[in-house]
């Protein structure tokens, strides 16, 4: 007896177990379900930068180190569009807004703007460092001269305010870890400590938590919304900021995903099955597998993230696919027979095999991920597959024992499923009598595809997930435009001694390389301002010069070095500590550029480092991170990774499909329909110039591992008429009307939860939509098409067909 029989008959028995053990099982299954719920409440959301790389990632290890050393650098930025920022009434309402942020902003370290500027000045005997407007005292009478002061530091200017003094920028450092321990508990800090943020307690130290900084966002966004008139117009940027607002287009995108997919899921099998329980049972089955997918991402500290935000949509697609397989194998044969007992075996016995390899394969394509560079993605993998597997467990054991509980009506076989069937009829000769013309129309799109698949071009830029029109975007760009830049890379100097830079000559490496860094500029990459300990200096030297405007530069002897910074840090301002460690060994160099594509970066980054690593003698260290830095190893990560998850999927569903169909040679060229969807694919991105991002990535091996479900489908059934002595034109007919009609309804129902991202607020989410559809679209004709048309060609006549 053939393998594939066998297998038939233990899904046989296991119908009958289920049938006689229904209650017990459906009990069984929902304390599953109930047990992995309870974790629901510990899930989190992550849209941070660094959570895009593995806590184990070098690169995230080393910002790690430096977000503890120097704190948080992702800031919030507000920039304030008006006529002039140095007139009267504009800057008593920025002094106002300054201080509501500072009283109200919850999570933050400090405030910076116009109003609390730096100011250091020298009298005969002493060093002073104030704020320009102190006590936001906005004074008429000294209004010129603190415009004057302003103006004349060279510090200020692009950091700050504009060349026009038309822009001014309010700059939110917010604080580096969280206020919360792991279990969730206020951690207590002693404000008499001032060195409090790094000894609360022995605990290890959580970074700010996303809620934490949608909390700061929220915050923000009330606050300033308050201010906005038509002389006060406000800009608000910054990675800290789009972090936060990435996640309120998630919060409100997934759960609008969700709704529409369960609309159109339930208005499709409420057409395919016309009954109550052929549109209940099935969503029913999804939605414990969606609450089982989300729990084990809660169980095991998975974020739910913006690659993971598809996850629901796309399990609910897959898991309806597979109720519908079986259901319209088991209403058919009730429809016969009226007898619910055998049509549940008959339908478990013929599809409960191609469902458990659909469901591996699709598995498989997702599993593929699991291995990536890229932290959310990797998750994706991991969570999607094991939760397509634990989805089977509810199509093959909840779904049936939900069946045989209830009570159904015997309903003949309805007019409108002879017309299909008369329809598929059709397609099936149309396929087994332009075999050959099919075959060599394919392998041209194929040629084609390819072609195009040498144009593709690789692009991560998270800003054009938004419509050019989005307040977020404008305000990013004109923050890039007007102020020289809204995101930065840090470069941290590391002279391995203890006082390293009292050093003039490191000092002057230091300046030396910020030079260079001023000048650069490539296409839509540029420097807009560094910011390093060498300012400081310079200011301080200038001041105790008689605020002499020609001592603005690096004194030439190492105490005086000492003795001015120690000045500097003995006034009373706290500003050395965002540029040096305690011990003076390691400085920071901060470094302002526009959000531009990540891939701009990697060419820039390779040219910045190789020039200022050769600054610096080989007793120092150079190393570069912050966020602009992570964005551009996230892009590398992410096109390293997907060409291997695209080759691992492609072995594994490649070993699948020869093992179900029992042919190397068949199993191999069966494969090939299931490329052109991916072609197709790769296609369309070129001609219509959509990017090939992180998400889009994605759509291939996603779209490899559904599209090959239809086909393993068929194949299934193709070769069980084979064995029954069928011909290849009989077993293809017998093929399309016995699976035909639950090929075309998962396929939409794949392709509609897949467009419902239509309507997401993020481009990224669109175009993965349009993408992953359009392939389900396409293989859908494939199978419909090319497989029979290739098993036509392929498949010999066997002796008997020969008589």
């Amino acid at each position: 007896m053939n393998w594939r029989l066998k297998i038939e008959q233990k899904f046989e028995k296991l119908s009958d177990f289920i049938f006689e053990n229904s209650k017990k099982t459906i009990l069984a299954i929902l304390l599953i379900v109930v047990g992995l719920g309870s974790n629901l409440s510990h899930l989190r959301m992550d849209t941070s930068t660094e959570g895009f790389l593995h806590k184990t990632d070098e690169m995230r290890i080393k910002y790690d180190e430096f977000r503890d050393q120097f704190g948080r650098d992702e800031k919030i930025l507000i920039a304030v569009e008006t006529e002039d920022i140095f007139n009267l009434d504009f800057l008593k309402k920025l002094a106002k807004l300054h201080q509501e942020l500072e009283n109200n902003l919850p999570y933050i370290k400090e405030v910076n703007s116009l109003i609390n500027a730096r100011n250091t000045l020298g009298t005969a005997d002493s060093l002073i460092v104030e704020d320009l407007f102190d006590n936001y005292k906005i004074d008429k009478s000294t209004l010129n001269a603190k415009k004057q002061l302003a103006t004349a530091n060279p510090l200020l200017k692009d950091l700050l305010f504009n060349g026009d003094k038309t822009f001014t920028n309010i700059v939110i450092d917010t604080q580096t870890y969280s206020s919360f321990d792991k279990n969730g508990k206020k951690i207590v800090v002693n404000e008499a400590d001032e060195f409090a943020e790094e000894t609360t307690n022995d605990a290890p130290k959580i970074y700010l938590t996303d809620n934490e900084n949608t909390k700061i966002i929220e915050a923000v966004q009330q606050i300033t919304k308050k201010y906005e008139d038509a002389n006060f117009t406000v800009h608000l940027a910054g990675s800290a900021l789009f972090a936060g607002v990435i996640k309120q287009a998630m919060r409100k995108d997934t759960q609008s995903f969700i709704q529409k997919m369960l609309l159109m899921v339930i208005l499709v099998l409420a057409l395919m099955f016309r009954r109550v329980s052929g549109v209940v049972l099935p969503l029913i089955t999804v939605v414990l597998t969606i609450v089982s997918a989300v729990s084990l991402m809660a169980l095991f500290d998975a974020p739910f993230t913006v690659v993971t935000q598809i996850m629901p949509s796309f399990l609910l697609a897959v898991i309806t696919g597979a109720s519908i397989h079986l259901l319209a194998m088991f209403y058919k044969d009730f429809a016969k027979t009226g007898d619910k007992k055998s049509a549940l075996r008959f339908a478990m016995g013929h599809s409960g095999f191609a469902i458990v390899m659909t469901s591996l394969t699709t598995a498989a394509g997702m599993w593929s991920f699991s291995f990536s560079d890229v932290a959310p993605v990797a998750d994706l993998g991991i969570f999607a597959s094991a939760s397509i597997v634990l989805g089977l467990l509810f199509v093959l054991v909840l779904l049936p024992a939900m069946l045989a509980t209830l009570k159904l009506k015997h309903k003949p076989i309805a007019a409108h499923n002879k017309k299909m069937d008369t329809f598929l009829h059709k397609i099936a000769d149309f396929s087994l009598n332009h075999a050959k013309s099919i075959v060599s129309i394919s392998g041209i799109m194929i040629i084609i595809a390819v072609l195009f698949a040498t144009q593709m071009k690789f692009s991560h830029h998270p800003l054009i997930w938004f419509e050019a029109d989005n307040p977020v975007r404008v305000s990013v760009e004109t923050i890039d435009k007007e102020l020289n830049g809204s995101m930065t890379l840090e470069i941290i100097v590391d002279t391995g001694r203890e006082n390293g830079l009292y050093e003039p000559e490191i000092l002057q490496k230091i300046e030396k390389a910020t030079d260079y860094l001023n000048t650069l500029k490539e296409g839509e990459v540029f420097v807009g301002k560094t910011i390093t300990l060498v300012d400081v200096l310079k200011e301080t030297n200038k001041a105790l010069n008689a605020n002499d405007a020609a001592f603005y530069k690096i004194p030439t002897n190492k105490d005086l070095i000492a003795q001015e910074l120690f000045l500097f840090s003995n006034s009373g301002s706290d500003d050395l500590e965002d540029f040096v460690d305690s011990g003076f060994s390691k400085a920071r160099i901060t470094v302002k550029v526009p959000f531009v594509d990540a891939i701009k970066y990697n060419e820039f980054l390779d040219k910045i480092q190789t020039h200022i690593t050769q600054e610096f003698n080989a007793k120092t260290d150079v190393s570069f991170t912050g966020i602009g830095v992570l964005l551009a190893s996230i892009m590398e990560k992410s096109i390293h990774s997907s060409a291997m998850s695209y080759i691992l999927a492609f072995g594994l569903i490649a070993i699948m499909m020869i093992i179900l169909i029992g042919n190397i040679k068949i199993g191999l060229i069966s494969m090939i329909p299931n490329i052109l969807p991916m072609l197709t694919i790769v296609a369309l991105m070129v001609g219509f110039g959509i990017p090939f991002d992180m998400f889009s990535m994605l759509v291939g091996a996603i779209a490899l591992g559904l599209a090959v479900d239809d086909t393993v489908h068929f194949m299934h059934n193709f070769n069980r008429y084979r064995l029954e002595g069928k011909s290849v034109d009989e077993a293809t007919r017998l093929t399309f009307i016995g699976t035909g009609r639950a090929i075309i309804v998962t396929s939409v129902v794949l392709s509609l939860g897949f467009l419902v991202l239509l309507s997401a607020s993020m481009t990224n989410m669109f175009n993965f939509g349009v993408l992953t559809a359009s392939a389900i679209f396409v293989a859908l004709i494939a199978d419909f098409l090319l497989v029979p048309a290739i098993m036509k060609l392929l498949e010999k006549p066997k002796p008997l067909e020969q008589k």
